[in-house]
């Protein structure tokens, strides 16, 4: 699925994905998935990293959602091995990890040993230390800002924090947000079980990509990625295998543009290729 340019003109600058979790959740009977167990994730997630990283341009960011669930009284470490995968494995570099923090606090409920869900990571990989970085797109006016300063010499760091005491040059600018993210969950999106809150998805699309940039998610769900793609002025792109939710996708697509989505190859709209599966179903 896409909104706009062919995917093999270009290639993507933000790959952008919240993967189906191990084991934990029923998908969509028809599209023939099956939901992986956890001691076979890391095998099984081999080929889409490698699928990324081909389609990913030169100073591309690939931001991963997924949270391990818990069982037996423990949390299970395969999103552990995975991101370790990633590095250790695969050659992508940790550039940093992301809390998206829930503001609806997570999913009411009695746990004998832990509380419940109100955050979950986002992994930032890319191929190299060079990316495409546009912290200014997602910051905000601030009457408190200061000079960075990394040859402050009491800064063993070179941060550039430590040791300044009372910051002398306040001005007012813009202040970069921290790597915390708060962000309510959605819902309401069809009958996926865990929609990607768009606001998330905005974020990260504002400050690693530009205008007319192509994002792409390999596991596209309620289209998200796509809805994201669309309101920023970006070409989104996406994979999906279950039939129902490349129709949400579509629908959603078609509500937010008030165009008409075609099939690549024939030309058919949605609504003539909606018409013709009743005629077949019936």
């Amino acid at each position: 699925l896409h909104d706009a340019l062919p995917i093999w003109r270009t290639n993507a600058n933000l790959a952008i994905t919240s993967p189906p979790y191990a084991s934990q959740r029923q998908y969509d009977e028809s599209s023939g998935f099956q939901p992986v167990p956890p001691d076979e994730y890391v095998t099984w997630f081999h080929d889409v990293a490698a699928n990324i990283a081909a389609v990913l341009a030169p100073g591309g960011s690939y931001l991963l959602n997924i949270k391990e669930h818990a069982e037996d009284g423990e949390r299970s470490l395969y999103v552990k091995d995975l991101v370790l995968a990633h590095r250790r494995l695969w050659g992508w570099l940790f550039v940093d990890e992301f809390c998206w923090r829930n503001t609806r606090n997570g999913v009411p409920g009695g746990w004998n040993n832990r509380f419940k869900n109100a955050w979950e990571p986002v992994f930032h990989f890319a191929r190299g230390p060079s990316i495409k970085f546009n912290p200014d797109a997602v910051s905000a006016p601030s009457d408190d800002m200061f000079e960075y300063s990394p040859d402050n010499p009491k800064s063993e760091s070179g941060s550039g924090l430590l040791g300044s005491g009372r910051r002398k040059n306040q001005r007012a600018g813009l202040a970069h947000p921290s790597n915390v993210i708060e962000v309510a969950a959605e819902s309401g999106q069809g009958d996926h079980s865990a929609p990607f809150p768009r606001a998330l998805v905005e974020f990260f699309v504002k400050a690693f990509s530009d205008a007319g940039d192509v994002i792409f998610d390999p596991f596209l769900g309620s289209g998200t990625t796509i809805a994201a793609a669309h309101v920023l002025g970006r070409n989104g792109y996406g994979c999906e295998i279950s039939p129902s939710y490349c129709d949400l996708v579509v629908l959603r697509w078609q509500r937010l543009s008030a165009g008409s989505a075609r099939l690549d190859g024939d030309g058919r709209t949605f609504e003539e290729i909606a018409g013709e599966r009743k005629k077949v179903e019936k």
